[in-house]
């Protein structure tokens, strides 16, 4: 199967497949490629090996916003069928044929477990979602998020080949590059998501940036480590476009993140075993590369003449003003009691929540309007109604044990490659907890794949070590 013919064969799918959405994105006839688009992608399932088609996911979910890849989706039911959703759910037919032959069976971990009763959960929560009469597309969307963890036992199977994991982890990094490219474009060409604030200016509200900052946190330990893979010219350059793009998203919490988890790497990078315990000079010189970075990001996306310095700096503090404090985070309180409030109602709905789909009604001051819905901001927050006490807690426990678990390899690993990818992981995983305090990263959006596929290269270095 991984003979140069199936090379040529899925290289030549991923070139019609480019040809096809860039023809689709030129003449807006998105709808007349997609029949084209699907069949190409069929020929290169039957194909490829498993490894390419998890390569080839990866590559949709970043690069490609909700509203594209919606415009080649089918409805199967409840559930809203598209690309990415068919190449995962072809990556698990592998995954169970290997099961089936003795080749795909992977050992208990502690992120394993934990995924395990998150999705007995989700499902146990869908259900709850409908019998109380919740929109049954809403809670399949909240399903087949998070539905999406379960790509953690695929990944872990495919990771058992280290050629493997240098492919995925290179896509994975390539991907949010490419996204970060596409968030600037976004930026001078307008759409969805893209608009002018009073105070901070232009503003990119794309859900790439999430995997922008982990593809970055990659490319930059990379680059600290001196990794030879990783040309140290273009390599910067790629840090600076993933930095504007990451100013663009005009996301504090996002920006607190990446603080967060860069400092989190750096802690443990200064324990390492090797290197000889914490020293104060080399606590002073990450943090003047941070600096730096942070200045040089901010000079190319003024340079761009996207964003100012000033700009950012109204972003920084109060921007959307209005009310005593931020109207954005009086929003999110008031979104957080009116869950409280509902999930209190009864020692049951604390413990399981509502189910998806269930709604809360709340006064929106950022919008003023009263709305109601059943999307939150604040992963853990989302889960507590959804899934209650229980949900919440388990979420907590798996990305704490992914911050613990990645710090401590990080700290003991003995080879370059994965000491690079434990200090990878230990920013990611803070950096990703902290922003789904606020946002619903974690929770909502489509990339919880790409989470498990982090949490599966942990265990898969721990286990190597």
């Amino acid at each position: 199967m991984q003979s140069k013919s199936t090379d040529k064969t899925a290289l030549a799918g991923f070139v019609v497949i480019g040809l096809l959405v860039a023809i689709g994105v030129l003449t807006d006839s998105i709808y007349l490629i997609a029949g084209g688009l699907i069949a190409a992608l069929f020929a290169g399932m039957f194909l490829a090996y498993p490894p390419r088609l998890a390569a080839m996911l990866f590559g949709v979910q970043i690069v490609f916003t909700t509203a594209f890849l919606g415009g080649f989706s089918i409805y199967a039911g409840p559930f809203r069928i598209g690309i990415d959703d068919i190449l995962q759910l072809w990556v698990f037919f592998l995954w169970i044929g290997a099961v089936i032959d003795g080749d795909g069976r992977v050992r208990s971990t502690h992120s394993g477990r934990l995924i395990k009763v998150l999705i007995a959960l989700g499902i146990l929560a869908f259900f709850r979602g409908l019998l109380a009469g919740s929109d049954a597309e809403s809670a399949a969307v909240f399903l087949k998020t998070m539905l999406g963890y379960m790509f953690f036992f695929p990944a872990m199977w495919m990771l058992k080949d280290r050629r493997n994991m240098k492919v995925l982890v290179t896509t994975f990094l390539i991907a949010s590059a490419l996204a970060a490219v596409w968030i600037i474009f976004k930026g001078y060409t307008g759409g969805e998501g893209v608009y002018l604030r009073a105070t901070s200016g232009l503003r990119v509200s794309s859900r790439e940036v999430n995997v922008v900052v982990v593809g970055l946190f990659l490319l930059a330990m990379l680059l600290w480590k001196k990794h030879k893979a990783v040309p140290i010219l273009p390599g910067i350059a790629a840090l600076l476009i993933m930095g504007a793009a990451i100013l663009l998203g005009q996301s504090r919490a996002l920006w607190l993140a990446v603080a967060a988890g860069a400092l989190m790497a750096f802690i443990a990078d200064m324990s390492r075993v090797e290197e000889g315990g914490f020293r104060f000079g080399r606590l002073l010189s990450r943090i003047f590369l941070l600096v730096v970075f942070i200045g040089g990001s901010i000079a190319f996306v003024a340079a761009a003449g996207l964003l100012s310095a000033g700009d950012v700096a109204a972003r920084s503090g109060g921007a959307d003003g209005g009310l005593a404090g931020d109207v954005s985070l009086w929003a999110r309180f008031l979104s957080w009691w009116e869950i409280i409030r509902t999930v209190t109602a009864s020692p049951l709905t604390l413990l399981f929540g509502t189910g998806f789909g269930s709604k809360i009604t709340y006064f929106r001051p950022d919008l003023l309007v009263r709305v109601s819905i059943p999307y939150v901001d604040g992963s853990f927050f989302q889960l507590l109604l959804s899934m209650g006490l229980s949900g919440s807690v388990v979420l907590a426990l798996l990305y704490a044990g992914g911050i613990a678990g990645s710090f401590r390899t990080s700290i003991k690993a003995r080879s370059a490659r994965n000491t690079v990818l434990a200090l990878w992981l230990t920013a990611s995983f803070t950096a990703l907890t902290i922003a789904a305090l606020s946002g619903s990263l974690i929770t909502n959006y489509r990339f919880t794949c790409l989470w498990a596929f982090m949490f599966a290269v942990l265990e898969t270095i721990r286990r190597k070590r």
